[in-house]
């Protein structure tokens, strides 16, 4: 049996172009845009498929030691033994929110293949307490630096996928994974969990899946989450956000390597990724590197409320909407604004559908809050539209949605846009500076341009772009636009 692990190093990627194309150069008279297509040339880097078999299997390794092995996640397993944080007890799984605690902080722990479904295969992380007299004297273990790690072998890794009976009582009904800090009767955070990562694993809805009670991922208390190499996947089906985070976290929340697809509903509205604003930390930091958001339903591909905004080599499409239905509607929606720095991403809008919106980045357009730091940064995006308008009524598509009296710099520079016709209305005709409009034939398939302009930045160079699938390529030139 073969073991690999998945690697987030950036590497180079070949300049290979897609076949010339002959679309129609006069999209914006009749609307005959082409059809969305499909990432080429056939470059994409593979990705780790979910386990369809395989007996669930989860290593505790503290040390580089495997001190214990488990066969189920936590969830609704029930008590374990007290003082049971050496492995002790493995006959019920360390992430439930019962006693007794079952790790220490440091602890790696490796889940290998296998299709993890059931009220027992959910993860809780977050305080517990050691025995009882802990639990007498109030005293509560918080988790710190714990890393949960899928192993791919051949090919496949670890999938937790909602069960019949949806989300498990430890998790409080609301999700299949739940990151929890120590929250007072007040709900004020006393003590996060910190430094918690979660890699190389997919999260997947079902047809047959229970009640979800806000997200695939619920984060409440943490500070410095990592998720890389993951993907979220399907959860529209229950009508719930992919990722949620309440005001309860701190640091920085990073999706690295991450893939959001087909996750919302028009309950909230929800979102593939839904990130509040912290209530104490005001230079809290919602991350997105390398990653892509796609088909998200009814909501946004990624809505942050965050203090600060931070995407990057990035790919945020929507899709089309068939008839008397809707999709997304923005792409990227910071409605408080703060501060913003998008960089090196790619935007793909179409039709989305009534009751819907045109925009692929919105910026403060909610609020102003002035006690906040501002600051704006739009620089070397591709910008695609795939129609003329977004719904019925014929509003069109523009790229930019941003509240020009919000505080701070605004830069807006070195950005492509493509497909996007002349609206008449400033903000729908805004570019900034140092753009480039082209026409579908300017472009290859991967969203380069074919004649790059070597216009923009000097210090893009070296920058994180983007390569499908969900992964990352350092930036050669200073061309315009997401990619060399």
């Amino acid at each position: 049996m073969s073991t690999t692990t998945v690697t987030t190093a950036p590497v180079s990627e070949p300049d290979v172009y897609s076949a010339q194309t002959a679309y129609a150069t006069t999209y914006c008279s009749t609307n005959a845009y082409p059809t969305q297509w499909a990432w080429n040339p056939d470059t994409a880097l593979s990705q780790p498929a979910p386990a369809n078999s395989g007996m669930p299997l989860m290593k505790q390794i503290r040390n580089g030691v495997v001190i214990a092995t488990f066969t189920s996640l936590g969830g609704d397993a029930g008590y374990s033994l007290p003082n049971s944080q050496d492995g002790r007890d493995t006959t019920v799984g360390p992430f439930r929110r019962l006693p007794y605690t079952q790790w220490r902080n440091g602890d790696i722990f490796e889940i290998y293949p296998a299709v993890y479904s059931g009220a027992t295969m959910q993860m809780y992380i977050g305080p517990n307490v050691a025995n009882d007299a802990a639990f007498n004297a109030g005293n509560v273990d918080v988790p710190a630096n714990i890393t949960i790690r899928g192993v791919t072998v051949n090919g496949k890794r670890p999938v937790i996928v909602n069960p019949p009976t949806g989300a498990s009582n430890a998790n409080y009904g609301q999700s299949l994974i739940y990151i929890n800090g120590r929250i007072d009767a007040m709900d004020t955070l006393v003590a996060p969990a910190s430094n918690i990562t979660i890699e190389n694993i997919d999260i997947v809805d079902s047809p047959t899946g229970g009640n979800l009670g806000k997200a695939a991922v619920y984060v409440n208390g943490a500070a410095n989450l990592t998720l890389r190499n993951v993907r979220i996947s399907g959860f529209k089906q229950h009508q719930v956000n992919g990722i949620f985070a309440t005001g309860n976290n701190t640091g920085t929340l990073l999706l690295d390597n991450v893939e959001l697809d087909a996750n919302g509903g028009n309950s909230g509205p929800e979102h593939n990724a839904y990130i509040n604003a912290s209530k104490t930390d005001p230079n809290y930091t919602f991350m997105v590197k390398s990653s892509w958001s796609h088909d998200s339903y009814y909501g946004h591909a990624l809505k942050s409320r965050a203090q600060r905004t931070v995407v990057e080599g990035s790919y945020l499409t929507g899709s089309k909407a068939a008839a008397g239905q809707q999709t997304e509607t923005y792409l990227l929606d910071v409605p408080d604004g703060g501060v913003l720095v998008a960089r090196n991403n790619i935007f793909v809008k179409g039709y989305s559908g009534n009751n819907s919106n045109g925009a692929s980045l919105t910026f403060g357009v909610e609020s102003a809050n002035p006690a906040r730091t501002w600051g704006l940064t739009v620089e070397h995006n591709t910008f695609v539209a795939l129609a003329k308008y977004y719904d019925d009524t014929h509003h069109q598509l523009f790229p930019l949605f941003i509240n020009t009296s919000a505080p701070g710099t605004k830069t807006v520079d070195a950005n492509v846009f493509v497909g996007y016709c002349p609206t008449g209305n400033p903000t729908g005709d805004y570019r900034g500076t140092n753009f480039a409009s082209l026409n579908f034939n300017d472009i290859d398939l991967a969203y380069r341009p074919r004649l790059p302009s070597l216009t923009g930045n000097s210090s893009i160079i070296g920058t994180l772009q983007y390569r499908h699938l969900a992964s990352g390529s350092v930036r050669k030139t200073n061309a315009l636009g997401a990619r060399d």
